[in-house]
């Protein structure tokens, strides 16, 4: 991958096959301060010969493009010269089953096109800049997957479970709560799927506009094999669940009543820059079990977390961290670290690990 020189603008390269579409990226990248388009690619394979060429730092990607779906090309990129891709989305329906299987596969972020209506030209100019700085905000990250691909260093070894401090006032464990934003979707999918056989019910609140939350859940539940959907009002949680905060206006506080684990959406401005709010979750979260609890705060851009993790902390619940160097972006883990709001940084691949160890048991083996 490229690197910037200093002061240089980060180079972009679109590929999406709608001329229309090429224009308004180009226009509204280039008039981004410290971005710059390089070139434009109607289709995979130019995209791929055009990535080859001009050696862009950032990728952005629409996914339905002729010929060689949009995805093929993403997995070949992130296979043979990881750079970060931006997916340009159209808004939830079919589409968003495509996105949340891009962003599995390490795409970084998706941008919703406007329809004409609820996503309008000028929100989409706004998330596009937003997603160029997250986008440039991980390239380090990119850059050591590639060192690591070069240096084809084995993927399947076993992780070894991170030691864990266990606060004195540690209790039995309920819950666990995880809060991610950019990078999240497979770092969330890696810390379920690795805390699954624990079954405790586990809420997730990962940044994602509406039209997306339900089929990351559905994809969550297949990978993890636990029940996982999309949280409703009123939701009990059981072991073996888990919920995915719904995108959208409201935010997600889970509530004791009566010895049960409830779910409680309610409408409030933005807290945190974002609703729904991981603050908002883990505060709840704090208030309704104490000691017992955990918290995981993953990778993602801004501070949201960092407050509430911290006051989950005060409650005597288990807090954890995503170790910057396996964050797409450190922002949110590097906020609430500097708080003091985390027991322990944990690389994300030994967080399950970690989490088992706190309640007392073996990490499970990965077949896979």
């Amino acid at each position: 991958m490229s690197m910037l020189t200093s002061g240089g603008p980060v180079k972009v390269l679109v590929v999406d096959d709608s001329v229309l579409m090429q224009k308004l990226m180009t226009q509204i990248i280039n008039s981004t301060p410290g971005f710059q388009v390089i070139g434009v690619a109607g289709s995979a394979e130019e995209g791929w010969d055009a990535i080859q060429d001009l050696r862009p730092d950032i990728l952005t990607l629409d996914l339905e493009l002729p010929g060689r779906h949009g995805l093929k090309l993403l997995a070949r990129v992130l296979k043979q010269d990881p750079l970060p891709v931006l997916i340009v989305s159209a808004f939830g329906g079919p589409g968003a089953d495509n996105t949340i299987q891009a962003l599995e596969l390490g795409a970084i972020d998706f941008i919703e096109k406007p329809d004409g209506a609820t996503h309008t030209l000028e929100g989409f100019m706004k998330h596009v800049a937003a997603a160029l700085q997250r986008a440039s905000a991980s390239r380090r990250l990119m850059a050591a997957a590639k060192e690591m691909v070069t240096q084809q260093r084995p993927q399947s070894a076993p992780a070894r479970p991170a030691a864990v401090h266990v606060p004195a006032n540690h209790g039995k464990v309920s819950l666990i709560a995880i809060g991610a934003s950019t990078g999240g979707v497979p770092a969330v999918q890696t810390v379920m799927r690795d805390a699954a056989h624990l079954r405790l019910p586990i809420v997730v609140v990962q940044h994602m506009p509406a039209g997306y939350t339900a089929k990351f859940a559905a994809r969550l539940s297949a990978a993890t094999g636990l029940d996982v959907r999309e949280a409703a009002d009123g939701d009990r949680l059981r072991p073996g669940m888990g919920v995915v905060a719904p995108g959208g206006t409201k935010h997600l506080e889970i509530e004791e009543r009566r010895g049960e684990l409830i779910c409680h959406l309610k409408e409030a401005p933005l807290v945190s820059g974002h609703c729904p709010s991981v603050d908002v979750m883990f505060h709840s979260v704090a208030r309704a079990l104490g000691s017992h609890a955990i918290g995981a705060l993953l990778t993602g851009m801004g501070r949201d977390g960092a407050d509430g993790l911290l006051a989950m902390r005060k409650a005597g619940a288990a807090t954890l961290i995503q170790s910057g160097e396996t964050c797409v972006v450190n922002g949110m883990p590097k906020a609430a670290f500097e708080l003091g709001a985390a027991d322990r940084v944990v690389p994300l691949d030994q967080i399950g690990g970690a989490i088992a160890g706190l309640l007392g048991e073996r990490p499970q083996q990965r077949t896979a």
